[in-house]
């Protein structure tokens, strides 16, 4: 699918299907072969397909082809059932037109165009346009964190604000919410990190060709940087939970296994006794008085008692 964005006297961006005239942003969204040849032409640029964006290597990612800039960035793309999706975005700043092609849908491509008439970056050109889509995704990735912060701390206070005294079956579901926003986090770190390699880029191109670099560039990264530091935090408080939680799971399991250990213990001298006393020799002591059992009986109950007593002594009860 083809859409195109030209500005509007709102400063806003005006949404048109196909290749509209005046169009400063095209965005290409799970775009066909034929849809990404019409565009190539239309721009001058050779546009890469899925596999081409999918290529790891920096230098696949980041290039300049002519007069032509290639960026690919890793975007996640949180849907509303709090499952998330990343993939790659790859941005073409043409010769006056800005080109994104993207197989997901991340939120800032649906609603930068909206709020563009309230960005502090206009609409005249695509450098602009490519600056406030960047911002955006920079303000969508901070809310991600925000929303991931506030699941970690509710997940947090179920597991502790009631000691461990938690079902199974919650504490399950408390590791897979964990493992999840973990998983989340680093996504969106790999996103930061793509970003601002993109922007240093974006800056030695403009250096190089003896232009002072866009202010925005400085801005950006260092929102960049705080966000950044901000997915360390939660890195590291997701970290400390999860050695907190299996830290004192590991202290209730050993406490089970102690008093297992225990009961055990406090019944191995009566077994003996009866192992001994249940031997079926021709003579045996007091088998053969009414007494007997009951003097078997009272050793093993004596036996218990006394190791009970012992075990209380040395604190291990």
């Amino acid at each position: 699918m083809i859409e195109s964005f030209r500005p509007d006297e709102a400063g806003g961006l005006t949404r048109e299907e196909g290749i509209g005239t005046g169009a400063v942003w095209i965005d290409l969204f799970e775009p066909t072969p034929e849809e990404l040849a019409e565009v190539g032409r239309a721009t001058g640029a050779e546009l890469p397909d899925k596999e081409d964006m999918e290529e790891i290597e920096l230098s696949s990612r980041l290039y300049r082809d002519g007069e032509i800039d290639f960026m690919t960035l890793v975007l996640p793309a949180l849907s509303e059932t709090e499952k998330h999706e990343v993939a790659p975005v790859t941005f073409v700043m043409c010769e006056g037109r800005l080109v994104t092609i993207r197989y997901h849908a991340p939120r800032p491509f649906r609603t930068y165009p909206a709020r563009a008439a309230h960005s502090p970056y206009d609409t005249n050109s695509s450098q602009e346009v490519l600056f406030g889509l960047l911002d955006e995704i920079i303000d969508r990735l901070a809310d991600i964190l925000e929303l991931t912060d506030g699941r970690i701390e509710g997940v947090s206070r179920g597991l502790f604000g009631n000691g461990l005294e938690v079902e199974v079956a919650d504490r399950r579901s408390a590791l897979a919410t964990l493992g999840q926003a973990g998983a989340l986090v680093s996504d969106v770190r790999n996103s930061l990190v793509t970003i601002e390699r993109a922007l240093t880029f974006l800056n030695r191109e403009a250096a190089g060709g003896g232009k002072k670099p866009p202010r925005a560039i400085k801005v950006l990264a260092s929102d960049v940087a705080s966000l950044s530091e901000h997915a360390g935090f939660l890195t590291q408080k997701l970290s400390l939970i999860l050695d907190t939680f299996f830290g004192l799971t590991t202290i209730e399991q050993n406490a089970v296994t102690k008093t297992f250990s225990l009961v055990a213990v406090l019944f191995m001298p009566p077994t003996l006794i009866g192992a001994v006393f249940g031997m079926n020799f021709d003579w045996m002591p007091w088998i053969g008085t009414p007494w007997g059992f009951a003097a078997s009986v009272v050793a093993m109950v004596a036996s218990s008692v006394l190791s009970y007593l012992y075990f209380r002594w040395k604190n291990l009860l």
